[in-house]
Parts: C-alpha cells; structure tokens; sequence
C-alpha cells in the first residue's frame, strides 16, 4: 500500500506539462532583413512576415529615439502554428517572438493588433536593455552578506540576522 500511492502520482502527472512543447520539425523556416531587424517565419506565415519587418522597422526610430538607446539587431520570430496570440521578448537574446493568429473579433475591437503587440514588445526589448547597467553577457551579479544582530537574546545560540 505505500508503494501505491506514489506509483499512482507518478502515473497520473505523466501527462502534465508546464509549458507548450509543441516543435514542428516539419515546417520550412525563412529570414528576411530590413533595414534595423530580421524576421524569421516559417512556411505559410510570408504575408504577416513582411507586415511585421514594415511595422518594425517604422516602430524602430521613435521608440529609440524616446529611450536614447539603440540595441544591436532584433530577430523577430513569427509563429502562425497554434491558435494562440500573443508577444514574447527575450532581451538578452535581442529575439521577439511574435504568435500571430487573428485577434480580431467583435468584443476586442478592430485596431491593429499586430501593429500594438510589435510596438509594445520592441519598447520592453529597448527600455530592459537601456536600464541594465552591464553588457547583455552578464545576467545579473548578486552580493549578500550574512552577519548576525548584536542584541543577544538567551533563546537563540547564536544570536539572529
């Protein structure tokens, strides 16, 4: 009996997964460049690539210009796969991931989604890159320091930090 209980735990999470994994070996990618990105898409998804390098490449100059930063390349990955939409920016990759099924239907509205979600994931790429304060090579350095309080109290061995 107390074999059967995680034996069942191990069998019931087998199907449990904590984020998509979902590769498709099949698809056929392709890159176009413009003048500051290079968008990454995959067969299929040509029409929304070129609207994405258009948008991006107007998008660039106002959002450095606002932030006075320029970052190195971005790579735009464009996937039109899942019906699933929504942005990812990965600012130590200088890589945005756009998954670009329709958004529009008749409670969200007409506006261009795809025009937002570009302009709202290269701002995060361009204000992230501009605030760090080392190069994108060096995530983060953390420093602690342990010390102990030097009021003493007669419950605590050796005192508390």
């Amino acid at each position: 009996m107390k074999f059967l209980f995680p034996f069942l735990i191990f069998v019931l999470n087998l199907n449990l997964f904590a984020q998509f994994t979902e590769f498709h070996p099949e698809l056929d990618w392709y890159t176009i460049k413009g003048k500051y990105v290079e968008v990454h898409f995959h067969d299929g998804a040509e029409r929304t690539a070129q609207v994405v390098l258009k948008i991006a490449d107007e998008v660039w100059e106002p959002i450095c210009s606002l932030y006075g930063y320029q970052p190195d390349k971005v790579h735009y990955i464009i996937k039109d796969i899942d019906d699933y939409s929504n942005g990812a920016t990965y600012f130590f990759d200088n890589k945005i991931e756009i998954w670009t099924s329709a958004l529009d239907f008749d409670l969200r509205g007409t506006h261009n989604w795809l025009r937002n979600v570009i302009s709202h994931e290269f701002t995060h790429m361009v204000q992230i890159q501009s605030a760090m304060k080392t190069t994108r090579s060096i995530p983060a350095v953390f420093l602690q320091v342990l010390s102990y309080e030097d009021k003493r109290r007669p419950d605590i061995l050796y005192g508390f930090p």
